[in-house]
Formats: structure tokens, C-alpha cells, sequence
């Protein structure tokens, strides 16, 4: 924007400038060359009645007036008579015809043709051919003048033009600042409400929406914070009161239907802290910060190792160290978590999992490849909707994927699926590198 307001004021006063400056130094250069031509018609004239007489006095004037003409200005007369053979410049012949021709000029000179007369009818012809040098000479000058003083104005609407449009850009910048920050989590950011009225209008609105998303998030969070409270707690009831029965029935069918509802709670259990876990995820406003994916790699690989070994699966981590990445605290810790369970779950006994991160310009790429039986491209398609599982009904909740990707999108990432060669499902993950 800044350099647009610059360019837009110095092409105005550019245009501004030649619309005055061409035209003033045209003129002033027809008027040095139309005065040069007038002084040697001028001269031209007084020739004429020398011309038309035939006596010595006048021919011996016409010698003298000639020398001292020349010796002046460096010009050159010559006088050609009518019906003169041989004479080859149009302008001549053109005033020995009766005609009035006008100055030619050339590179370096102005050539004037007066006619005269006598009886009616044209007896002679006077030509001064006077230098042009000294007139192309002050109109370069002209010029130049006009080229360094209009240069010097260029500039300095310039420097002008740069202070007015850092000016107008400075407050803009400063709600870009805030909007970022806004856009990064921090909702307590408030921009200036001062300047120009546009600007402060801006402000106004910027900030008045920053506190409308701050009040709506806050309410959101008390709603999961209360909710998370209300669900765990006749979940926790339920379970206590199976338990009792368990402990006091001895009926096998009872205890086996008493079996199949513990398990069914557990479920719901699970769902419910995954429901929960996304809903934080949507309303996560913590800022992003500088975090090395390769120590959250090692915090989760020494948690999930037991697990790993005990269903005979082979955790393999190559990462680059420091692995920067730009994430929310927490995030891809859920993120690891998410995919590791359900790597864990499709691997058989005997494989191995493998998790590699590499830096590609302003990216990171994570991947998560399994062993497994794989997904479909159908599958592949509806694995990160809400609720839905690739595997048998009453197996996990079908939230896991969907947290992972809220998860990653809130922090400017993105996350597919891929089968994996050799067979398995492959999750890549792109991470904004902190440089």
C-alpha cells in the first residue's frame, strides 16, 4: 500500500509537470528560433532596394553591407538574379518564381529567401543562411534547465510522498499487528482508537469484534469446563453402582450383561473425553509458540513404548534435531497420541511403526506410516468425519482423527491420508517450520 500511495503522488505531480514544463520550453525555443529567422529576414530587407538599383554606389553598399554582415554574425548572403541558370535550392527558386517562401531550417542553421521586386515583377532574390549554434545552444539549456529543475522537484515530491504515506500506512500497520495477534489467539489485543477518523472507526470495529469472539470463546470454554464436570461425574455414578452389583450378585448371566454395560460405559466414557478434547480443540485460544517436535516425539515414544512392546509392534523414530515447529502448547502431543493409538490398534504383532519428520522450506513434514491393513480411497475420504470408524461397530469412538485435524488446521497445518507402499495407511502431516 505504501508504495502504491508513493508511486500514485509522483506520477500526478510527474504529469503535472510535463503538461507545464513541455510546453514553456517548446515555446521559449519557437521564440528563439522564430526571432533568429526575423533578424535575418530583417536583414534581408534592407538588401532589397540595393538589390533593384544599378549604379556603383549601390553595388559597392551591397559589398560592404555584405562583409560587415558576415563578419558579424557568421551568416552568409547571396544574392541570385532572375533567370540565374543552375540554381538548385527550392526555397530560391521558389522566390524567383513570385512566391514567398518561408525559413528551413536545418541542424545547425536557418536559411531566409526574400524576393525582389521591381516593375511588378521579381528581378532578384536575397538568402541569408545564418548559423544556428548559438540559438540550439541556449535551447539545450532551455531544456536541461527545465529537465534537472523538474528532477530536483521529482525528488523532492518523493521524499514527501514518502512521509505522507508512512504516515497514513503507520496506524495500519499497527492494527495489522493487532489483528495478527488476534488471529494468533491473543483476544485481549486492543488497537489505538486515535488518528484519522477512518482509522479510528477501524480500530473501533476491530476491537468490539476481538471482544465479542473473546466473550463468545469464554462462554464456550465455561460450557466444556462444565459440561466435562457434569458428564464424568453420573458416568463415575454408574460405574460405581455396576461395580456394587457385580460385587453382591452371583447370577452369571447378570454379571455378564453387567459385562457387556461396564463396557459399553467405558465407551461413552471414551467418547465423551473425546468429544470434550474436540471441543477444546475448536476453541483453543492459546498462541501459537516455537516448539522442537523432536522432544514431544521423545515424551510420547517413552510413553507409548510400553504398549508398543506389548503388542509386539516396533516403534521406529528419524527425526531431524532441532525440529522447529510453530504450534499451540499441547497440541501435538494429542496429535501424537491420536495417531499412535490408532497406528497401535491396525499394526499386527511383529511390524513396525515408523514416524519421520523432515524440514521442507517454511514447512515440516511428519509422517506417520503403519503396517496395517490399510483404508480405502472411500474410507480414506470420510476418515476425519466426526463419529465415523473403519473398523467393526462398538470398536474406538471415530473422533480421533477429527481432533487430530482441528488440532493441526488451528495451527495452520494440514493432514491427509495415504496408503502406504508395501501396504499400511500413511499420515502425513504439514507443520509450519519456526525458522
Amino acid at each position: 500500500m505504501k508504495l502504491r500511495l508513493v508511486a500514485s503522488y509522483v506520477v500526478l505531480v510527474a504529469i503535472a509537470l510535463a503538461l507545464f514544463t513541455v510546453p514553456v520550453a517548446a515555446s521559449s525555443a519557437s521564440i528563439l528560433r522564430s526571432t533568429l529567422a526575423q533578424t535575418a529576414e530583417r536583414e534581408a530587407r534592407l538588401f532589397a532596394p540595393l538589390v533593384v538599383r544599378t549604379d556603383p554606389a549601390a553595388r559597392q553598399s551591397i559589398v560592404d553591407r555584405t562583409r560587415d554582415f558576415e563578419s558579424a554574425t557568421g551568416s552568409q548572403v547571396r544574392l541570385i538574379s532572375a533567370g540565374t541558370a543552375g540554381v538548385q535550392d527550392a526555397q530560391v527558386n521558389q522566390a524567383l518564381s513570385g512566391g514567398d517562401p518561408a525559413a528551413v531550417w536545418s541542424a545547425d542553421a536557418v536559411s531566409v529567401v526574400l524576393p525582389v521586386k521591381s516593375g511588378g515583377r521579381t528581378v532578384a532574390a536575397v538568402q541569408i543562411i545564418s548559423p544556428a549554434a548559438e540559438v540550439n545552444a541556449q535551447i539545450a539549456q532551455i531544456w536541461q534547465f527545465r529537465l534537472l529543475v523538474g528532477a530536483g522537484v521529482l525528488l523532492a515530491a518523493t521524499a514527501i510522498a514518502v512521509l505522507i504515506a508512512s504516515t497514513i500506512a503507520r496506524p495500519l500497520k499497527r492494527l495489522d499487528a493487532v489483528a495478527r495477534r488476534i488471529g494468533d489467539g491473543d483476544y485481549s489485543a486492543r488497537a489505538e482508537t486515535k488518528g484519522a477518523p477512518e482509522i479510528a472507526t477501524l480500530a473501533r470495529t476491530l476491537n468490539n469484534s476481538a471482544r465479542q469472539t473473546e466473550a463468545l470463546l469464554g462462554s464456550q470454554r465455561a460450557f466444556v469446563a462444565d459440561a466435562s464436570h457434569q458428564l464424568r461425574t453420573p458416568l463415575a455414578a454408574i460405574r460405581l453402582t455396576l461395580d456394587n452389583i457385580r460385587d453382591t450378585s452371583d447370577d452369571p448371566q447378570l454379571s455378564e450383561r453387567i459385562a457387556t454395560v461396564d463396557a459399553e460405559i467405558h465407551r461413552m466414557g471414551r467418547m465423551v473425553e473425546g468429544l470434550l478434547t474436540l471441543a477444546r480443540a475448536e476453541s483453543a485460544t492459546t498462541a501459537a509458540q516455537c516448539i522442537d517436535l523432536a522432544e514431544v516425539v521423545d515424551a510420547r515414544k517413552s510413553t507409548w513404548s510400553a504398549a508398543m512392546d506389548d503388542a509386539g509392534v516396533t516403534l521406529h523414530v528419524d527425526l531431524e534435531r532441532p525440529c522447529k515447529i510453530t504450534a499451540t502448547p499441547g497440541a501435538m502431543e494429542q496429535v501424537l497420541d491420536n495417531i499412535l493409538s490408532n497406528a497401535l490398534t491396525a499394526a499386527p504383532a511383529g511390524s513396525t511403526v515408523v514416524l519421520r519428520a523432515r524440514s521442507h522450506g517454511p514447512a515440516v513434514d511428519l509422517v506417520i506410516r503403519d503396517q496395517g491393513a490399510g483404508m480405502t480411497d472411500e474410507q480414506r475420504g470420510r476418515a476425519f468425519d466426526r463419529f465415523w470408524r473403519a473398523g467393526p461397530p462398538g470398536t474406538g469412538t471415530g473422533l480421533g482423527l477429527a481432533i487430530v485435524r482441528q488440532l493441526v488446521e488451528h495451527d495452520a497445518g494440514s493432514v491427509e491420508l495415504r496408503s502406504a507402499d508395501g501396504g499400511g495407511l500413511e499420515v502425513r502431516i504439514s507443520l509450519r517450520a519456526n525458522r
